[in-house]
């Protein structure tokens, strides 16, 4: 990150350049020993640092993780270092016995170690790899169309960081076993997978009880964030576009990725069956509103480790309508896109329109039930526990 922000030093004038790399330099310096322990272990995380910091924001549930990470090596009895994964700075490792994350801290680590440090990888996401081949095939497919490059909304991620995917002990990820097939390609020792945690605002109870289903059925949702090729917005314009009598409700940021908006303008905003709200605070009332009017959400993306996005929203029983490169464990009450073209879309979701009004309502309550029993913190917790004290109790075998 600093090598990024250097690159516009000759811009500024000296005096306000140093301002800025001080502040830059506070912000973003590692943050030791967290619980104030004095342990004859230390673990280093990188990761996010902002929850440590800020306090959590409900925009992901990666700040709570975050915590909730940090909050289970102190149990388990480490003292706690947190740095940013984008970290560039030095950093002692030979304090540390373990570290724990992704990015430049953990690859650096393979450089300048003196000792011997147990390193576990933290994978959100499909093997980067697989994501920015997905995620360049579908915007050469919207340039084909569109004779535009979209490269901002994809989700391009220009360091490979390969030494991490493939020489770290341990691997541990979010989503389901696609997601780790991904990374099995290339890394022979064991993966270890937990679920994604959700943000529940509402009582799930109020929003399924006075639903109206004859009504929901015909009502979608795409709740995203940034990379709206990525994750299929584009796609789904153009089908219910096709689908006048059929809703699709959009939130995320669009204004964010300008030409994007500018080229699916008349999608976006002068379709009347297309609802555009932009990012949307997920402890609104409007959001209420959107997640009790909609039987579906409905999410074609090109490569996921288990969106936050839709978890947060089959909490409500909202259908998942998914890709199988979403990762989203679908079980008996979602359905799968079998492929990411305009009619393979469109034939979801004319089958989900055709379900009856109870077969619906048994899916939605199926849905909530489900999220609810393995996507809370807690489950999110046990699971990252276990995980991490059978990665443990192994490590003088390594």
């Amino acid at each position: 990150m600093y090598k990024r922000i250097n690159k516009i030093k000759k811009y500024i004038p000296p005096s306000i350049w140093n301002v800025l790399k001080s502040a830059y330099e506070k912000y973003n310096r590692p943050i030791k020993n967290y619980f104030k322990t004095d342990i004859k272990e230390s673990v280093l995380i990188s990761y996010i640092t902002y929850p440590f910091k800020r306090g959590i924001n409900l925009s992901h549930t990666n700040a709570t993780e975050a915590l909730e990470i940090a909050k289970i090596f102190h149990e388990i009895g480490y003292n706690v270092d947190i740095v940013d994964y984008s970290y560039e700075g030095n950093l002692n490792y030979d304090k540390y016995s373990v570290i724990f994350g992704f990015g430049e801290p953990l690859i650096n680590s393979f450089y300048y170690r003196n000792h011997k440090i147990l390193t576990i990888y933290y994978g959100t996401g499909m093997h980067v790899i697989h994501q920015n081949h997905a995620t360049l095939k579908r915007i050469e497919e919207v340039y084909k169309k569109k004779d535009e490059w979209l490269l901002e909304s994809g989700r391009i991620v220009d360091k490979a960081w390969s030494v991490q995917t493939s020489l770290v002990d341990n691997i541990i990820t979010l989503g389901n076993e696609e997601v780790v097939n991904s990374y099995q390609k290339y890394f022979s020792r064991k993966i270890y997978n937990i679920p994604i945690s959700y943000y529940k605002i509402f009582d799930h109870n109020e929003i399924l009880k006075n639903k109206n289903f004859g009504d929901a059925k015909n009502h979608f949702l795409w709740f995203g964030s940034s990379g709206l090729i990525h994750k299929g917005l584009d796609l789904l314009l153009e089908v219910f576009k096709e689908l006048p009598d059929l809703h699709l409700h959009i939130c995320g940021p669009i204004d964010n990725e300008s030409k994007f908006k500018a080229i699916y303008y008349e999608e976006l905003y002068n379709t009347k069956n297309i609802h555009t709200y932009g990012f949307m605070n997920i402890q609104s009332n409007l959001f209420k509103d959107i997640v009790s009017k909609c039987a579906f959400t409905i999410f074609p993306s090109c490569s996921e480790g288990e969106p936050g996005s839709v978890v947060n929203v089959m909490v409500y029983g909202l259908i998942p309508i998914v890709s199988k490169m979403a990762n989203i464990r679908i079980k008996d009450f979602g359905m799968e896109i079998r492929e990411l073209t305009h009619a393979s879309i469109k034939e979801s979701i004319i089958k989900a329109t055709g379900l009856s009004e109870d077969e619906i309502k048994e899916r939605s309550m199926k849905c909530a039930g489900d999220t609810i029993s393995n996507h809370s913190i807690g489950k999110y917790s046990y699971e990252l526990k276990k995980a991490l004290i059978d990665i443990l109790e192994k490590k003088n075998e390594l």
